[in-house]
């Protein structure tokens, strides 16, 4: 997609996800407010990204685009991403700063496709440690390319690893295994890599083991620099019912609030490590309104539907970008019979004589 698309795409999410002025039900801004407060109190959420139409929809919308193919149109209708997030207390309390929350709470993400039946890749965070299981065999299969890799032969070599390295075999095979986050980031300092606390170690979301911390003061802040930027750059239209779930329109025209929110997040988000204020450059974001439908059912989110078509002055038709969220999922557990995969495993590997792929026109 062209420059500036993921930046208008979080500008128009983040009009829906930050509705927060009035409650009142019976107008279409009140609606769309409760209902993310009302999903904020569930204890699990499940939110799944995925392209609303068939392979030929997508292709028949893209087909202007440079060096786009049916088997790219055919690989975007059949990818699913997700991330799901569980908890002894509510959603929407997860990101508060009172440094307990990583210790009763669970996320995982995954990828699927429609020809994977147990997913692609999944990675769960559970009890202040990390699982992970890869397909790679149908990871290989997403290049639409078609060329043969050594990938069988490797695989079918690790069957030769010795019973010490039990965790790599399954790892390689797509089976679970688990992983100790501050013991691989002790293992790196240990051979002079990066150093830092094990608050730093890389994790999905603020609160959970080992994520980004953010003191009270600065959430306010950033609450109320969304709040500002979105007071006078939103609008909300009543769409009313179909399929059993109530449609808002939520619109912004979305350099203007690129701007906006440039000027309010900015000073709230200056400090901290990372950020980059060229993010928010209003310049690479489409000088035209942007809209997203909201769909509610039972008073609760159940979908955000983005039409990316309106980003790109080539698309031949509509492409709607789909977030599906479900706060009636089940509980996220850490998967039984994962086995331990510590780092020094890795180095065995490397060490044990197995060639490692050279075909690097791969794509994964």
């Amino acid at each position: 997609m062209r420059k500036g698309l993921a930046a208008a795409g979080v500008v128009a999410l983040i009009s829906v996800g930050a509705s927060a002025c009035g409650s009142d039900t019976t107008t279409p801004q009140g609606k769309v407010k409760n209902a993310f407060e009302k999903l904020g109190n569930q204890n699990t959420l499940t939110l799944s990204l995925g392209f609303d139409g068939s392979a030929d929809d997508i292709y028949n919308a893209l087909k202007g685009e440079d060096d786009f193919t049916r088997d790219n149109a055919k690989l975007l209708s059949s990818l699913h991403l997700s991330l799901s997030v569980s908890s002894q207390k509510s959603v929407g309390l997860l990101g508060k700063a009172d440094g307990k929350s990583g210790k009763d709470s669970a996320v995982a993400f995954s990828l699927s496709s429609d020809d994977s039946k147990d997913g692609l890749a999944e990675i769960r965070y559970v009890g202040q440690k990390a699982y992970l299981r890869v397909d790679l065999k149908g990871l290989e299969k997403l290049s639409p390319s078609g060329k043969s890799s050594p990938l069988d032969q490797f695989l079918a070599q690790s069957d030769q690893l010795p019973s010490s390295l039990a965790s790599v075999k399954a790892a390689l095979n797509g089976q679970w295994v688990s992983l100790d986050p501050n013991a691989f980031q002790e293992f790196a300092k240990s051979l002079g890599g990066a150093s830092g606390s094990s608050d730093s170690a890389a994790s999905p979301l603020s609160g959970l083991p080992g994520g980004p911390k953010l003191d009270a003061a600065t959430q306010k802040q950033i609450a109320a620099a969304l709040k500002k930027a979105l007071a006078t750059n939103v609008t909300y239209k009543d769409l009313g019912s179909r399929d059993g779930a109530d449609h808002v329109e939520v619109t912004a025209p979305a350099r203007q609030l690129a701007s906006a929110l440039s000027d309010s997040l900015t000073p709230a988000l200056k400090d901290l490590p990372g950020y980059d204020a060229k993010s928010l450059d209003p310049a690479k974001v489409p000088d035209k309104k942007l809209s997203v439908d909201v769909a509610i059912k039972g008073g609760s989110l159940s979908a955000i539907t983005f039409d990316v078509a309106q980003l790109d002055t080539k698309a031949q038709g509509k492409l709607p970008l789909t977030l599906t969220l479900d706060g009636s999922a089940d509980s996220i557990s850490a998967p039984k019979d994962a086995q331990v995969l510590n780092p020094q495993d890795l180095v065995a590997l490397f060490m044990s004589g197995m060639p490692v792929s050279e075909d690097d026109s791969s794509d994964f």
